[in-house]
């Protein structure tokens, strides 16, 4: 008895990887660099989310870093004796 062949159904494909997935097989292959991964949907939405909240983390944290810095009032009439 023959296995049907998957059908690759491309989920996207940018400079920095691609990804696509086999409905039948319910596996997504991902292609990041020259490095080739394939995960369950489970597994696959899991990495997805870690790394969109990794990715959220370091925005954030390169807002802050990016900020103006803060000024501090001093009053004259305080002098450091």
């Amino acid at each position: 008895m023959s296995k049907k062949p998957c059908t690759h159904e491309a989920l996207i494909s940018t400079e920095y990887g691609k990804a696509m997935i086999c409905r039948d097989c319910g596996i997504v292959y991902w292609h990041f660099m020259n490095m080739s991964m394939r995960f369950d949907v489970t597994g696959f939405l899991g990495m997805a989310d870690t790394l969109a909240e990794a990715a959220h983390n370091v925005r954030v944290g390169d807002n802050k870093t990016k900020q103006s810095p803060v000024l501090s009032l001093v009053n004259p009439s305080q002098r450091l004796n």
